[in-house]
């Protein structure tokens, strides 16, 4: 059975919590399970459309589970991480920070994914692409979208599936690109061979994050003014925290919506700036997406366009 298995390494601190919600962190394989579950979500409404809720349960059912039947697809992992403290919100200082118990920074484990028993190998593509996508813009645990639980990969058991995190601008450009449009194509294949009809992209803000022509993909760059070209992972997500303005658009508690922008921060030539993944969904108030882009376009103007994931 096919099975792919990587080193990963924390790159910010990773907040796992397991039975108490502030003790001891726990390294669990359903945090990721949830992960890749949105991520082929994801892919699969920029491949059948946000309309087909119905087909999109069973193509997400195909690859990992439902109520009604187990996954094909089996996680492991592998290894031992050290607790410590870290701040929830990094920008803050005393009991505003938010300081909770998390796995600290530069550390590595195993994560194992196989094949439990024959199955499409459109499944097996499809979550090798939630992974990559899982792991090139989100992250795992609490505050993945603001840059918390961001994993790079150190090792990879075949680097043509799964390949190593980058470490160039050039690079991270050819990943992006690569990484997106293998999502596409495995969930347009996962599609036809379920017999689900394929759609256009999305043109307009989705009843779930997805693909779409208004997904919005950009690296900071450190020669602009303001972007962080920080030296260390946290110092970039600190450097977001504190520039990110207060806006329903960027999700909130009132009314309670999560952020369509997750940020990744990447090293980058020696230094760390940020990825940025807009997936535009339709928010329950403050559905001002233009206000987003001008306030993306302060700190990197250039958007990266991948056929079939927004373009």
């Amino acid at each position: 059975m096919p099975q792919a298995t990587i080193t990963l390494e924390t790159v910010t601190p990773l907040f796992l919590a397991g039975a108490e919600p502030r003790g001891t962190p726990e390294l669990r394989a359903p945090a990721f399970r949830g992960a890749l579950r949105y991520w082929l979500r994801a892919a699969l409404g920029g491949a059948i459309g946000d309309q087909n809720l119905k087909g999109l349960h069973r193509l997400e059912s195909a690859v990992f589970g439902s109520t009604d039947g187990g996954s094909p697809i089996h996680l492991r992992l592998h290894g031992s991480l050290a607790p410590t403290k870290a701040k929830i919100l990094p920008h803050k200082e005393g009991r505003q920070a938010g300081e909770r118990p998390a796995f600290r920074e530069g550390q590595q484990f195993e994560l194992q994914m196989r094949l439990l028993r024959s199955t499409e190998a459109a499944v097996w593509q499809a979550a090798c692409s939630a992974l990559e996508l899982a792991l090139t813009f989100g992250g795992i645990g609490l505050r993945s979208r603001r840059g918390y639980g961001t994993l790079r990969i150190a090792q990879s058991s075949d680097p043509a599936l799964i390949s190593l995190s980058p470490t160039t601008r050039e690079g991270w450009e050819s990943h992006i690109e690569r990484v997106c449009q293998r999502a596409i194509a495995a969930a347009q294949g996962l599609a036809q061979l379920r017999e689900e009809r394929l759609a256009p992209l999305p043109t307009s803000p989705t009843s779930f994050p997805c693909a779409n022509t208004l997904s919005q993909i950009r690296l900071t760059d450190n020669g602009r003014a303001g972007s962080p070209g920080a030296s260390s992972a946290m110092g970039a997500v600190t450097w977001f925290m504190k520039s990110v303005p207060q806006s329903p658009a960027l999700g909130g508690i009132n009314p309670r919506q999560a952020s369509p922008l997750w940020v990744r921060p990447v090293l980058v030539d020696g230094h760390y700036e940020l990825l940025l993944l807009l997936l535009p969904s339709r928010l329950k108030a403050g559905q001002d997406y233009a206000f987003v882009d001008r306030f993306l376009d302060r700190y990197t103007p250039r958007k990266l366009q991948v056929k079939g994931w927004n373009a």
